[in-house]
């Protein structure tokens, strides 16, 4: 079951008016049989909880099959899935973070010590550039720089999404690449309270989405494309949650405030049926600014890299060849 608590408003982009919701969101994760989960959330924003992973982790332990509360974690040695809360913004929606179960093996190099929080430090190195190219096929982003994620799509629950959040998230042809490639591809039709999307956490500790820090990068380059559908209505909003902008109910966030408000692509791209490169300076990104304003966008304290289309649009979009620069 899906419940949302819907609040709306809408945003003035230059000359197009675009109204955002923001929801609560209860349902179960059918991944390992036998095993609800309930996940609610809350936030002292407007904007409510968020979607579910469809990523169950590639290694590590926690039996299925407890309840998650109330936009908290669950408990330790549980379900092997995370609540997470997204954020509203101008293109349409909410960003549904939920982030997946507990790692395997870790990633070689910089990995520091747990902290007081069960989360692990994590530090990019100027060398490791690659977030995912997708073409292991799998559903983590490359172990490289310290970073463990898992891929998931999210949405508000009035239609059916492709690749269903319940299920294991694949990379899948076309990519960006002509002949061999795998892309991230995620289509349905048109939700119709925030939208749907797609995303993953850059370090996913013990299943908990945990701070990363991206210090050693000027910014995120992405190749994306639409593969069907009214392109120039398919607007992609490109996001990076940080702490200060996810709700103290979400996993890494610190944010009392409106919140949700997540620094993005400005103007956010309209897709074309041809791939094309778009880049992320961590310098320019910014907040719709219906939430509480952020001093500054911290690169030293990423959570996650979110892709979402508006409400009320079809949509079948890839994204691929992700990387620091």
């Amino acid at each position: 079951m899906k419940t949302c608590n819907l609040s709306v408003a809408t945003v003035v982009l230059g000359a197009l008016a675009v109204s955002y919701a923001a929801c609560s969101a209860q349902g179960q994760d059918n991944t390992y049989p036998g095993a609800p989960i309930d996940y609610a959330g809350s936030s002292s924003s407007a904007a409510g909880s968020a979607g579910r992973p469809n990523n169950p982790p590639t290694g590590g332990s926690g039996a299925p099959g407890v309840q998650a509360g109330a936009g908290a974690p669950p408990a330790a040695g549980g379900s092997p899935f995370n609540t997470g809360v997204g954020g509203a913004f101008v293109s349409g929606g909410r960003s549904g973070a939920g982030a997946p179960g507990a790692a395997g093996a870790r990633p070689t190099g910089g990995a520091g010590a747990p902290t007081t929080s069960g989360c692990t430090a994590a530090v990019g190195a100027v060398a490791d550039v690659l977030i995912d190219d997708l073409e292991d096929g799998d559903n983590t982003i490359k172990a490289t720089g310290s970073r463990v994620g898992y891929w998931y799509t999210y949405n508000d629950g009035t239609a059916t999404q492709v690749p269903d959040p319940k299920v294991l998230f694949k990379g899948v042809t076309p990519g960006h690449m002509p002949t061999t490639g795998l892309s991230a591809t995620t289509s349905g039709p048109a939700f119709t309270k925030y939208g749907a999307g797609m995303g993953f956490d850059f370090n996913n500790t013990a299943s908990k989405s945990c701070a990363y820090d991206a210090s050693a990068y000027t910014g995120i380059k992405f190749w994306a494309k639409a593969n069907t559908g009214n392109m120039a209505a398919m607007t992609l909003k490109a996001m990076i949650k940080i702490p200060a902008t996810t709700p103290t109910t979400a996993d890494g966030g610190t944010c009392t405030g409106t919140c949700e408000d997540h620094f993005y692509l400005k103007p956010a791209p309209a897709l074309t049926a041809t791939w094309a490169q778009y880049t992320m300076p961590f310098a320019t990104i910014a907040q719709d600014g219906f939430g509480t304003k952020v001093a500054s966008f911290d690169k030293a304290h990423i959570l996650a890299m979110q892709f979402q289309v508006a409400q009320n649009i079809a949509f079948n979009f890839s994204v691929d060849d992700i990387t620091f620069y």
